[in-house]
């Protein structure tokens, strides 16, 4: 006997429901379509996406890092300037023509001065920070700390960033003389965290010596490779909207800097000690304190007919910014960034040169010659004046900037309407926008043979020959890295002092061909950096 489903009793309800979920099906398929075909509809090239994890698969499998991600979207919308992309189904718009990233960052800042990160004080103290924040709190909080990273004030920390110096090459003095092969990755960290330690704490880590030291643990704590880590950027980077679920920094690294902080100011004011590092001219800012040299007394702000603002300011602070009540907890939030910014991302970058000068010795011997050559005229000491006069490190210095970026991806929210200049396309307000700094900088076009080691491309000759806004490791314009010339000081007095005292060669654990790891926030080779030491001297 045969039997149809035509012969099933069907309830009322389960017809209905039945048919609620063909109705659901559709509406959802409807609105899939419809969001499919948002960077169609409006004129923007795009490319096949997956149906629900957008162009971000391999990212969300952690198959590739953030950096290569973007760069090889970018790689498939050329030739176009610009295109439209999707993380899940977020609409993201992808820049490419440099002359447009210009108008983004810098011509047109006032429609684009937005990161649209997490931001909440209540739960995350230190999410306030001034590469989260946005809007007015933004602006202000930029105005009082712009003094804070001057030349002079850089001069001033010299010294402090000099002992450790010192203090790495004994380390690694020892370590040579008992193996002569060093891992320099996890090296340089221990002394970016020392640097920072002294410099923005006023606290001596010991981390070369210790290397269970509390901030140290806090340093891996937060930005140690791991699954959940991983986990938390993707979702953050994904759907800001659920912060409060992430816990990031977590809470004990939280309550820590929020309570060294605190001390730390508590005992100086107590005690009325001053020393010459950032957590002072934190107080001086908070305390509305006269800073003691001169600086650069501008105020960068967008405008609304395209161009670039500036505001004369007094001792720091403009009448925009005297309402911005510095707290403690907003003193902790800029001391916890920079913290993990100025360690993480000048110990990456000081790995990946070591790693480049080993794997190019004929670059090693330039930079060594000059080196030498430079202390020679200075009595044989490291001065701030004589790293400045190290114009071939400062190259090795780019370049290795250019192939590793350590923010890879730059982005913004849309604050205003926006029409793309030359085009029709309109961003709404509220579009994400992603500017792909690796992407950029291995772009042959910009860089012939870009995987290439060349610090020659930063002559001025080579520089004159491409766009400016093709090189973007420390962005552009009025939301720029507030701590590059500290970066850039820390990494290229390391590398002086390193490359004065050793030769670095390759061993048999050195990797040849460096490998991103996908589970790191900033620009991070898997494995180790294994490299053989040879005292010069």
């Amino acid at each position: 006997m045969e039997l149809s489903l035509s012969a099933l009793p069907l309830s009322p309800w389960a017809l209905a429901w039945g048919a609620l979920l063909v109705a659901l099906s559709a509406a959802a398929a409807g609105v899939w379509a419809w969001q499919a075909t948002f960077w169609q509809r409006r004129g923007v090239p795009t490319l096949p996406m997956d149906p629900l994890l957008g162009h971000s698969r391999d990212r969300l499998l952690l198959r590739v890092s953030a950096g290569e991600q973007f760069a090889r979207l970018y790689r498939r919308l050329a030739p176009h300037p610009f295109g439209g992309v999707f993380q899940f189904l977020r609409p993201t718009f992808v820049v490419r023509d440099p002359e447009l990233i210009k108008q983004i960052m810098v011509k047109d800042f006032s429609h684009f001065e937005e990161r649209g990160l997490f931001v909440n004080e209540k739960t995350n103290p230190l999410s306030a920070h001034l590469f989260s924040l946005d809007g007015p709190r933004w602006r202000k909080l930029r105005v009082k700390l712009t003094p804070t990273f001057t030349s002079g004030k850089m001069k001033m920390m010299f010294g402090l960033m000099h002992g450790c110096a010192l203090e790495l090459c004994a380390f690694l003095r020892d370590a040579a003389r008992r193996r002569h092969v060093v891992e320099m990755k996890d090296v340089v960290a221990k002394f970016t965290t020392d640097v920072i330690g002294t410099c923005a704490f006023g606290l001596q880590f010991n981390s070369l010596a210790d290397p269970d030291s509390e901030f140290r643990r806090m340093g891996k704590a937060v930005f140690e490779p791991t699954l959940l880590l991983a986990i938390r950027q993707v979702v953050g980077t994904f759907i800001p909207q659920i912060g409060n679920l992430i816990k990031f920094p977590p809470k004990n690294v939280s309550d820590f800097f929020l309570g060294a902080v605190k001390e730390t100011v508590d005992f100086r004011e107590k005690n009325n000690i001053k020393r010459n590092d950032f957590m002072q001219l934190l107080i001086e800012l908070r305390n509305k304190a006269e800073l003691l040299d001169d600086y650069e007394n501008t105020e960068l702000t967008g405008t609304q007919n395209g161009s670039v603002k500036v505001n004369n300011t007094q001792n720091g602070t403009s009448k925009d910014s005297d309402d911005l009540e510095l707290t403690d907890s907003l003193l902790a939030a800029q001391a916890f960034v920079f913290f993990v910014a100025g360690y993480e991302t000048s110990a990456t970058t000081m790995g990946f040169a070591l790693h480049e000068l080993a794997m190019n010795l004929d670059v090693q011997d330039k930079l060594q010659a000059e080196i030498d050559s430079v202390l020679s005229e200075h009595n044989g000491e490291f001065s701030y004046e004589s790293i400045q006069k190290m114009s071939y490190l400062h190259k090795v210095v780019e370049e290795t900037l250019r192939k590793y970026p350590p923010l890879p991806n730059h982005f913004r929210r849309c604050t205003v309407p926006y029409t793309i200049p030359g085009t029709k396309v309109r961003l709404e307000k509220g579009t994400r926008v992603f500017i792909p700094i690796l992407g950029l900088q291995m772009d042959p076009a910009y860089f012939p043979h870009p995987h290439k080691f060349d610090p020659e491309r930063f002559s001025e000759e080579n520089k004159a020959t491409r766009p400016r806004f093709a090189y973007l490791p420390f962005g552009e314009g009025p939301r720029n890295c507030i701590g590059m010339r500290f970066g850039q000081l820390q990494t290229k007095l390391g590398l002086a002092v390193l490359l004065h005292s050793y030769r670095f060669t390759p061993c048999d654990q050195t990797l040849r061909q460096v490998r991103f790891e996908p589970k790191a926030f900033f620009t991070a080779s898997r494995g180790g950096n294994w490299l053989r030491l040879t005292a010069r001297h």
